[in-house]
């Protein structure tokens, strides 16, 4: 077999880059989230309570794209290691919302410098501009995919 042609009808589909670029990054967030025991899932969780306070699980899984039961046992774990507890939803009964533990609070800072200095080594050659144009492109796709991305 050929792998070089075969890696260059790779590298020519979009598809083969951004999931190939999606696994790499993947395992980057990995690596820099490794002394904190928070997985890439939980870091997006840990994102949206520093940003929202509180959120239920319906909301995570929006944001996240995974299932409920998935995201009942990612909250399971964040609770058990300290990161988050769950209130009673004043609006329903039967629902919860989740917010941060002070642990989850004061690890803001350190967890997004640690984040901005792990990934600086990789995006440092990449100007402002790019990276701005990167993201607003990725976007811009997602949107074509039928993602929620709020303006």
């Amino acid at each position: 077999m050929d792998f070089g042609k075969t890696l260059f009808h790779l590298n020519s589909n979009l598809g083969y880059n951004l999931y190939r670029t999606y696994l790499l990054f993947h395992r980057e967030l990995i690596r820099a989230l490794k002394g904190y025991s928070v997985t890439p899932e939980q870091w997006q969780v840990l994102i949206m309570l520093w940003n929202h306070g509180s959120v239920t699980p319906t909301e995570i899984s929006r944001v996240t794209l995974q299932d409920l039961p998935s995201i009942s046992r990612m909250l399971v774990r964040m609770e058990r290691n300290g990161w988050v507890e769950k209130e009673g939803n004043e609006a329903d009964g039967r629902s919860f919302r989740v917010k941060l533990t002070q642990r989850g609070v004061e690890s803001k800072s350190e967890m997004m410098m640690s984040m901005e200095v792990h990934f600086a080594k990789f995006l440092k050659s990449v100007p402002a501009q790019t990276n701005y144009s990167i993201k607003q492109e990725l976007v811009k796709l997602r949107t074509m995919l039928g993602d929620y991305t709020p303006k």
